[in-house]
């Protein structure tokens, strides 16, 4: 066994599991953002936790709205995954750019993406600094799935599959 960087043996990790974390704006506009460092961290109650870095437009609109959206991505939103990860909310409406279509939540104000596999209506109930990044915690009080929808997995490299 070759000693490596521990960074790239993090990079090397894979599938890893993608999701899209949305929040809003004081007008409640929404943005959002690609977050690979997500988990479970409570069974009851049902808690969410999100590893978001320090800089980040979404971080800010959590942090402000105390609310979130973990949405997880079927093959359908590929493109919208990609765009998502790589450009900033406070400068380009990505929901304009991609035609994401959303739907209400059903107990905040963050919208639902229409066509993910899964969606979670999260409280902001915690968060923790850890390094260069901040991990909020949301207590996930509604749930919703299409049942005809695949999880959208990361292999590195923009490299995408289902299961």
């Amino acid at each position: 066994m070759k000693q490596i960087d521990p960074n790239k043996g993090l990079r090397l990790q894979r599938p890893e599991s993608i999701v899209f974390v949305l929040s809003i704006d004081k007008n409640n506009k929404p943005s959002g953002m690609i977050a690979g460092w997500n988990m479970r961290a409570s069974s009851n109650p049902p808690i969410i936790a999100v590893a978001l870095s320090e800089n980040g437009y979404t971080h800010k609109l959590i942090r402000e709205s105390k609310e979130f959206v973990v949405a997880v991505p079927d093959k359908d939103l590929e493109e919208a995954v990609n765009f998502f990860g790589s450009t900033h909310g406070d400068k380009v409406d990505k929901f304009a750019k991609t035609k994401v279509k959303t739907t209400n939540s059903t107990s905040i104000k963050t919208p639902l993406l229409t066509d993910a596999t899964l969606n979670y209506e999260c409280k902001l109930i915690n968060e923790i600094k850890i390094g260069d990044h901040f991990v909020f915690f949301g207590e996930v009080i509604a749930a919703h799935h299409n049942p005809n929808k695949k999880i959208l997995m990361n292999l590195g490299e923009s490299n995408f599959t289902q299961f």
